[in-house]
């Protein structure tokens, strides 16, 4: 209940600037929730002793594909957005992705929930589901790009089930995934056909497939109420007198790695493997709600999740604070801000060797009000100067060419990444040995905020 009443607040920010969900009708002609509403929703049917049913997994489903096709035809015209247009595109960007945040971490939580239960009330609701990602009619070829997520979290506690049940289920998801993969190669390998890639020239052309689907989500979404919601502001520029870190200051052909709103259930220990690989140093940036609660006596309850953050330390990386919620905290002042800091530093502390004095604030939003409330806690922010947009772009080659293209401008800088998505491990891949090729050396930075070089040689 208390997480519930945590959502409150953001639900009702999401039905004040909520009229453009109304335009939004499942195919039956309900219409559909905010994603806010819908989070809360499920978290109160998960808090009661019988499992959730089909029907709000279901439409929190339905609302998690709705804000992917409504940051597709939000940022459809990227590359012409400048100025405020691109301002505007971030912001109600990062006001969707907030509100999808709060339902995505209530709906894997109760797919992993939903997976662990025995079979007999386990399979007829996983069966539903899939039924609706395989054959529903209102659905498109490209939406299967939104399904791996949530296909990913509930295979993972299904892979241990060996009884004939747990096999065909297991089948089936495999199944699923493949489809998610084909689309998913079709889409990339028509973007690098028009734009290139490492060591692919580019041949220019349309990218039918995409254009197609673009063109009926623009049909179904019009962009001009889209844009009428409430904004959160992206980052602002360094703020004077501040000890922020920004990317900005690293020397030349120096990068970090970082990545925001961990840790997931399958996503960030494929990362962390990785990173291990190549050798490569990061940053991990970690939502509080995702490590645990601090219950009202004061005691610290860690979560499951909490366990791939402490592997994340003993593998040698650096987990910051990101505040408990994901809340615009530049609009936050007094105990609520406190809290939001305060409660994830104690979890952090909980867990072995995790406490860094490292901050970041979600989206960059903050004001010198927020700067020094982080100064009881002996924190520094730390921002990013190369934004993946991985959150917003469910293309690989798409993304990769984005961080290549700026980090070709900055020459140097934070990388800004989402460890709760796949992207991340399909670029990282080809983007570390890429860089290295030109010269460039990832770093890290300590607990204290100290920048960590590697020797050159390693390079």
């Amino acid at each position: 209940m208390r997480a519930l009443r945590r959502l409150w607040p953001l639900l009702l920010l999401a039905l004040a600037a909520g009229g453009l969900w109304g335009l939004r009708r499942h195919p039956a002609g309900v219409p559909a929730r905010p994603p806010l509403e819908v989070a809360a929703s499920l978290a109160e049917a998960a808090a009661r002793p019988e499992p959730p049913g089909t029907a709000p997994l279901l439409e929190a489903l339905r609302a998690d594909l709705q804000v992917h096709r409504q940051l597709i035809v939000l940022f459809a015209d990227e590359s012409s957005l400048q100025g405020p247009e691109l301002q505007r595109a971030l912001a109600v960007g990062h006001r969707l992705h907030h509100e999808d945040r709060d339902l995505v971490h209530q709906l894997n939580a109760a797919l992993t929930g939903l997976a662990k239960r025995p079979i007999p009330q386990r399979d007829p609701v996983i069966g539903a589901l899939l039924d609706w990602m395989e054959a529903d009619p209102d659905l498109l070829e490209l939406d299967r790009l939104a399904f791996r997520d949530p296909l990913r979290v509930l295979q993972k506690p299904l892979l241990a089930d060996t009884t004939p049940a747990g096999l065909l289920l297991n089948q089936r998801l495999a199944r699923d995934l493949k489809e998610v993969d084909r689309v998913e190669a079709l889409v990339d390998a028509e973007y690098v056909r028009v734009f290139g890639g490492p060591g692919v020239p580019a041949r220019g052309g349309p990218r039918e497939r995409w254009q197609a689907y673009l063109a009926e989500l623009q049909r179904r979404i019009p962009l001009a109420p889209l844009v009428q919601g409430a904004s959160i502001p992206g980052p602002a520029g360094t703020l004077q007198g501040s000890r922020e870190i920004t990317g900005t200051e690293l020397p030349e052909k120096v990068l970090i790695l970082s990545f925001d709103d961990g840790p997931h259930r399958v996503y960030t220990e494929e990362i962390k493997a990785i990173l291990q690989k190549e050798g490569v140093p990061a940053l991990f940036f970690e939502i509080g709600r995702n490590l645990g609660a601090q219950e009202a006596s004061g005691q610290v309850k860690l979560s499951p999740l909490a366990a791939f953050t402490e592997d994340l330390v003993k593998g040698g990386f650096v987990v910051g604070n990101h505040s408990y919620t994901h809340a615009q905290l530049s609009k936050e002042s007094g105990a609520p801000l406190d809290l939001e800091i305060r409660e994830t530093d104690q979890l952090l502390r909980a867990i072995p060797g995790a406490h860094s004095q490292l901050f970041r604030f979600p989206y960059g939003a903050r004001t010198a009000v927020q700067l020094q409330a982080l100064e009881p806690y002996h924190l520094r922010s730390v921002l990013w100067n190369i934004d993946s947009l991985d959150w917003a772009d469910p293309v690989p080659s798409s993304v990769a060419d984005r961080v290549l293209k700026a980090i070709a401008h900055e020459k140097r800088g934070i990388i800004l990444f989402h460890d709760i998505h796949d992207r991340a491990g399909k670029v990282l891949p080809v983007l570390i040995p890429k860089l290295r090729a030109e010269g460039y050396r990832f770093a890290g930075l300590d607990a204290e905020g100290a920048l960590v070089l590697p020797a050159r040689t390693q390079d």
